[in-house]
């Protein structure tokens, strides 16, 4: 008899954490929480329209080594996999990662949201690149977070709203 694979981790870092505000949709498909977690390699976490997060690996044109990204460690089912997936297709992609477990320096391999390879460096460049890196989505940014029933009308969905943000001149 073969025996079953091991469940998937999900490493979050934006607004899927506990006390944020997508945290609901998580709690509502049954993930249990598995414990606080960092990127074992760094990446590049950067804020984008509505305040919403974007996890990307470091981009090759960059001169940035990027962060050490934290986060948390949930273990959904395979239903709330494809639930998750479901949301923003287009806007992100689920991809291996490997974490640092906090406490026990355990490594553990997750999956992880990352923004959708077709714009992720683009809009690393467009949020200001490596200065505009952050090591935790907090409070504070999660305080300036548009939910999705509050967006503006003329963006159909998030893809498009970051599709008007790459077309727009940063302010200076």
């Amino acid at each position: 008899m073969a025996e079953a694979p091991p469940p998937t981790r999900v490493f979050v870092y934006g607004t899927l954490k506990r006390g944020f505000p997508n945290h609901p949709l998580l709690a509502a498909c049954g993930s249990p929480f598995v414990g606080a977690a960092s990127t074992a390699s760094p990446a590049s976490l950067v804020i984008g329209p509505y305040s919403v997060p974007f996890l990307l690996p470091t981009p090759p044109s960059s001169p940035s080594a990027g962060r050490v990204v934290s986060g948390e460690i949930y273990a959904p089912s395979p239903a709330a996999l494809a639930e998750l997936d479901g949301t923003h297709i287009g806007v992100y992609e689920r991809r291996p990662i490997t974490v640092v477990a906090d406490g026990s320096g355990e490594l553990v391999e997750a999956e992880a949201y990352f923004a959708h390879p077709s714009y992720a460096e683009a809009l690393w460049r467009r949020c200001g690149g490596e200065a505009a890196e952050i090591e935790v989505y907090t409070a504070d940014h999660a305080a300036r977070y548009v939910p999705i029933g509050e967006r503006a009308s003329g963006a159909a969905g998030l893809i498009d709203a970051i599709h008007m943000f790459l077309a727009t001149a940063p302010d200076k």
